[in-house]
């Protein structure tokens, strides 16, 4: 089997729920994905429940035919956070055709466009038992009417509804019934065929609309300053949309570039779990597991009573914190320097704004693991500890995730502790993990460019400014950030007295230990 992990990013995966469609209101509702199903095509995709978040705002997630995004017919009005969704398909020959195909049968089926979220950890799993791909977060692009699903069983169930558009002959009647509409088709004739083939003919040779292209940000700004309309325009259209540009548009390459700025200096904020921040509210509310005594025995004889247990949920909040900074420029820098000086300081903010949402996250991760070593909830590490009490750590560690039903993901470590990881030796003197090149009885590597190794089954990495001895094994469970989509934002603000232009950058974010249990902190025996 290919390994997908590292190719794979965009993929269509068809559902088998029904349809229903609402002419009235112009809407269509059905059930877009079906969960932990493969996919028929050779990638045997699996999406599995809670997978799916909608880009934002939900009007950006298109309603498509065959997933050309050349050919919209509508957008998302409401996803139920599951397998359901409703669409609004606006008045026009492209809507209309859309509705009518959808309810005579010709495309009732729908599928998913998506983009795994690669910088999730276990976004996409590959499950080499059945040779499927496990997809567990992705962005919710599109949704597409399609005349054959993968999985067959998507059908119309209902219709209801009129289209007031003026005809010399009436095609709609107020109470609309299948056979009607199939005679009013019929109607149409060879004329209007031809027609419609006209029509996607047109579409099909349409060009994607290009967005204005700009070197740099800072190049954007100076045609700004110098009166270019088309750069303000794109300019303030960023600026209420965030750093993803339309659908319709090819992005400029630094609007990607400012995202992978951000995320690639985020290591320990995105080795956790992550959501996405609801619109509204400055206190999140989530749940915890208060208490399990659920006891699953074999019965002790026949009449006998089974073991009771229950188990209690208990909620907490997360404060939703404000990180931002902001800078000023002068109309002179503006216009008359380089946009060399304009991009450094817009990249110096989104730095910033990484360091300052990676920084809190390891502060969480520091006072949890102090917190769970306190609690007891830990595994001890001998003193001097060799290769065999390493590994020995290694199986309780696995053993111990068993029995609480998390997985590890990887081990977080001081500095001091990585150091002793490379010194390892083995009885005769030989270096236990491998740096580069070759040598023997290596049972790990090191990878000195990202601080990163593997002992065993278990990949080790640096959590940076963390005391001496410390160190965690973690399931991404463990933690979970709520982050506003598009962050960090941008606002700027003339002053035409000084001659100065004030430009900010913003995002909001919450976040929780949710569960601790997915934490064991080592304790260094001394």
């Amino acid at each position: 089997m290919t390994d997908l992990t590292a190719s794979l990013t965009t993929l269509t995966i068809a559902s088998d729920g029904p349809l229903t469609l609402d002419r009235a209101k112009r809407t269509i509702t059905g059930k877009i994905v079906v969960f932990g199903v493969p996919s028929s095509d050779y990638r045997r995709i699996v999406i599995e429940p809670g997978a799916l978040t909608p880009r934002q705002p939900l009007k950006a997630v298109k309603l498509l035919r065959d997933h050309d995004d050349r050919d919209p017919v509508g957008f998302m009005l409401s996803y139920d956070g599951g397998d359901t969704a409703t669409f609004s398909v606006p008045e026009g020959e492209n809507g209309d055709r859309a509705l009518a195909e959808a309810e005579n049968g010709l495309r009732d089926g729908l599928s998913v466009g998506i983009n795994i979220l690669r910088d999730v950890p276990g976004a996409l799993m590959y499950d080499e038992a059945d040779d499927t791909n496990h997809v567990y977060a992705a962005e919710l692009l599109e949704t597409s009417l399609c005349a054959i699903p993968a999985l067959a069983g998507a059908g119309v169930t209902d219709v209801a509804a009129t289209i007031d558009r003026p005809r010399k002959e009436p095609i709609m009647t107020d109470t609309l019934t299948r056979e009607d509409l199939d005679a009013a088709l019929d109607a149409f004739g060879t004329d209007s065929d031809r027609r419609l083939e006209e029509r996607l003919a047109q579409l099909g040779d349409a060009e994607p609309e290009v967005a204005p292209t700009f070197a740099s940000y800072g190049d954007l700004i100076l045609a700004v300053a110098a009166g270019d309309e088309t750069a303000r325009d794109y300019a303030q259209r960023l600026a209420y949309e965030g750093a993803a540009t339309p659908d319709a548009h090819q992005p400029n390459t630094w609007v990607a570039d400012t995202v992978r700025l951000v995320e690639q200096n985020r290591k320990t904020l995105n080795s956790f779990h992550r959501e996405p921040l609801p619109a509204k509210g400055l206190t999140l509310e989530y749940l915890k597991l208060k208490s399990n005594s659920m006891t699953v025995e074999k019965q002790s004889g026949e009449g006998e009573p089974l073991k009771f247990g229950k188990i209690q949920l208990g909620s907490d909040t997360a404060k939703v914190e404000t990180y931002g900074g902001y800078t000023t420029l002068t109309r002179q820098v503006i216009e008359r320097t380089n946009a060399q000086y304009v991009n450094t300081a817009f990249s110096a903010m989104d730095l910033e704004y990484a360091r300052a949402t990676e920084a809190a996250t390891r502060a969480l991760l520091k006072a949890a693991i102090i917190a769970q070593m306190a609690d007891g909830n830990k595994i001890a590490l001998p003193a001097g500890a060799g290769v065999d009490e390493w590994l020995d750590l290694l199986i309780d560690a696995v053993i111990e995730y068993e029995d609480r039903g998390y997985t590890i993901a990887a081990a977080k470590v001081s500095a001091d502790v990585f150091k002793r990881l490379h010194r390892l030796e083995d009885t005769a003197g030989n270096r236990l993990m491998l740096v580069s090149g070759t040598g023997v009885n290596q049972v790990g590597t090191l990878d000195l460019s990202s601080i990163t190794g593997k002992l065993g089954p278990i990949k080790f990495e640096l959590l940076a400014g963390a005391g001496a001895n410390t160190g965690t094994f973690y399931d991404p469970l463990a933690i979970t950030t709520w982050e506003s989509a598009g962050a960090p934002w941008q606002l700027d603000q003339e002053n035409t007295v000084t001659l100065t232009k004030d430009v900010s950058k913003y995002g909001y974010i919450a976040q929780a230990c949710q569960h601790p249990q997915a934490l064991l902190p080592i304790e260094f025996l001394a």
